[in-house]
């Protein structure tokens, strides 16, 4: 393992209002100049993010420095969203402006609660003032949930607390708490600048925020999705031939054009991200842009480096115009990636306010409507419940496309494609997932969408039923006609045969019907039936053909067909083959009266049965056939023995 993944590291962002010395403090602290754009240096205004690097008492410190301007808030969200600190710059001469005081919400919507804070340009004022403006300061703090860590007094043009800071920042990187994504294991990089180096082409560059990735692996480059490969990489101007972690990297993209790779775009292990336009999320707080009090409102979502003009759908309408603490839906307006738990920030859609937050429960969500109204029981589950239980109501909520376990483990938020697997292999054994085999991958569905299907199959064969009372049932190939249309053609034949193999479905003589069912025949078709049952019971083992039958009629022809069907599916005569039927009686007598002849002779010819049968060839053939086929008989040349099943037939198992 290299040096740089040993040592401590920590990712730090400035934050604060426009001119209060964050990027000359981070010039001083590291010798690098953050504002690195020509109109930055004319302007004296930091527009983009600025990059930097120290190495602070064998720690690996890496600085991004924001813009404080109101205008490029964006890029500020952008910055913040990578990073393991915030470096919080409030000029001790100025105190909280209003830009501070919007950084500071933004973090706390970022889901931080700690930061440094530096009162900078402390050769302006005494300790004095400066006790007041940190004063004000921890207020606006202590009000967004924020606490300060150290509070550093600072100045870049005397130098006062630059050491004392350094040694905060070496202190913290050595003691970092665990990130609440470190125990994720595949790779993930949002990308937050772009650009083309002479030789060696595309390169782009961001804070890692979980995952190892070497030098020559394979990655997918989001939204698009497109296999791309790591050439090199580096961190701090030092190639390195592998990254791990939280830390500040650059990666050389190979065959890949820099515009398809820019901000907003992100580069992440294969198999586990997927682009989306649809996230249930958890809105912390929300303020109303104007007057009005709305259900549904568009907005601009800013998410990682990434930003899309959204509309926000709230699970019911707010009584007031300051929203805490609710279920909502994101549609946007061009796909991007997203896992579960991560925070987002919403501004209204000219970018001129922080409106509010949260945080996303389902990355890849199906659309709420009035056949599908959002789960709010499940989606309480995604926002607190354990490991295992978000990945069950993920399974649930996809309804019949549950996706690859790599992906299910984005979707809720488990550390690997492993461990999603390991957990759906647990709710199958514990019957909540039920696992299909489908072209050589396992596929899981919930149990409570199976059953759901169930019962709607089960329904619509009892109306069909109802509306048919001598139908047998629906003949079994043809289940997979009755499956709801929205379950996907991969998984149809699977699922009839669950239906029956789960009791859901009873078959009988080639025919399903709903489990209890029970034919309600008219007067009149249940007298045709027993006269019908009658000419097969005195045909014995000559038994008459549907032509033949004298009840039969050409009024009633198809009534007497579908009732030899419905006898056949309960059981009271035996499909012999196509056209040939026996009562069950007979079928029972034959059975008994076959095995008994073979005890006695241990060998029996076509011949013999139909001297037994008093039959003819013309029966005795198909007969014997399907004796074979139900292991009563085994045929060998011209003769049959005893089957597998010959003792069923004497009441023996």
């Amino acid at each position: 393992m290299s040096d740089t993944v040993q040592r401590p590291r920590l990712v730090v962002g400035t934050a604060g209002h426009i001119d209060h010395g964050k990027s000359r403090l981070v010039y001083k602290l590291t010798g690098t100049d953050p504002d690195r754009l020509p109109e930055e240096q004319v302007r004296g205004m930091t527009i983009d993010l600025g990059f930097a690097h120290a190495r602070i008492d064998d720690a690996d410190i890496w600085f991004v420095d924001v813009p404080g301007h109101e205008r490029f808030l964006r890029n500020m969200v952008a910055g913040a969203t990578g990073i393991d600190l915030p470096l919080l710059v409030v000029a001790a001469d100025d105190s909280a402006m209003p830009q501070t005081r919007e950084h500071v919400g933004v973090l706390s919507l970022l889901g931080f609660s700690h930061c440094l804070l530096a009162l900078s340009k402390m050769d302006l004022v005494d300790d004095a003032w400066a006790d007041a403006v940190e004063q004000d300061v921890r207020a606006l703090l202590n009000e967004q949930g924020l606490t300060p860590l150290e509070v550093l007094r600072t100045s870049a043009e005397t130098g006062r607390g630059l050491d004392e800071l350094r040694a905060a920042l070496a202190r913290l990187a050595r003691e970092r708490p665990p990130d609440p994504v470190s125990g994720v294991r595949w790779f993930r990089m949002p990308i937050d600048r772009a650009f083309m180096a002479p030789g060696r082409g595309t390169v782009v560059t961001g804070s890692v925020w979980h995952g190892a990735l070497r030098s020559g692996d394979e990655l997918e480059l989001w939204p698009a999705g497109a296999r791309v490969r790591a050439r090199d990489l580096q961190t701090h101007n030092e190639q390195t031939e592998q990254a791990a972690d939280r830390m500040r990297l650059a990666i050389n993209l190979a065959g890949v054009a820099v515009k398809d790779a820019g901000r907003g775009c992100e580069v992440a292990t294969p198999g586990y991200l997927e682009a989306s336009t649809c996230l249930d999320v958890y809105v912390r707080s929300l303020r109303m842009p104007g007057l009005r009090v709305r259900r549904s409102l568009r907005l601009r979502l800013h998410i990682a480096t990434a930003e899309s003009l959204a509309r926000l759908d709230l699970v019911q309408r707010p009584e007031t115009s300051a929203v805490h603490n609710v279920f909502g839906q994101l549609h946007l307006s061009h796909p991007i990636v997203a896992t579960w738990g991560q925070r987002f920030i919403l501004r209204d859609e000219a970018a001129t306010r922080t409106l509010g937050g949260g945080q996303v429960l389902l990355p890849v969500a199906r659309r709420w409507s009035r056949k599908s109204p959002p789960d709010t029981e499940a989606l309480a589950t995604l926002l607190s419940g354990p490991p295992k239980r978000r990945l069950e109501i993920a399974v649930k909520l996809a309804v019949w496309e549950a996706p690859a376990p790599g992906k299910l483990a984005a979707r809720c938020g488990v550390e690997d494609a492993a461990a999603a697997e390991r957990f759906c292999r647990q709710l199958a054994s514990e019957k909540r997932l039920v696992r299909f085999g489908i072209g050589g991958t396992q596929h899981f569905v919930h149990r409570d969408v199976l059953d759901a299907a169930a019962t709607s199959i089960q329904d619509r064969i009892a109306a069909f039923l109802r509306e048919n009372p001598r139908a047998a049932g629906v003949p079994r190939r043809e289940i997979v006609g009755w499956v709801p249309a929205s379950c996907p053609e991969r998984l149809r034949s699977a699922l009839a045969e669950w239906l029956v193999g789960e009791g859901k479905l009873v078959e009988a003589g080639g025919f399903v019907v709903p489990a209890g069912h029970a034919a309600a025949l008219s007067a009149e078709d249940r007298a045709l039936l027993e006269t019908i049952l009658d000419e097969f019971a005195s045909g014995a083992f000559r038994p008459p053909g549907l032509s033949e039958l004298r009840c039969r009629t050409e009024r009633n022809a198809r009534r007497v067909e579908e009732l030899v069907d419905l006898a056949a599916a309960q059981g009271r005569l035996v499909r012999i083959a196509e056209g040939l039927w026996l009562h069950a009686d007979r079928w029972r007598e034959l059975a008994m009266t076959l095995v008994a002849a073979l005890r006695e002779r241990r060998e029996i010819t076509v011949a013999d049965v139909r001297a037994l049968l008093d039959s003819t060839r013309k029966y005795v053939v198909p007969i014997l056939e399907h004796a074979d086929a139900q292991g009563l008989t085994r045929r060998r040349g011209d003769v049959r023995v005893l089957g597998p099943r010959a003792g069923e037939a004497e009441g023996r198992p």
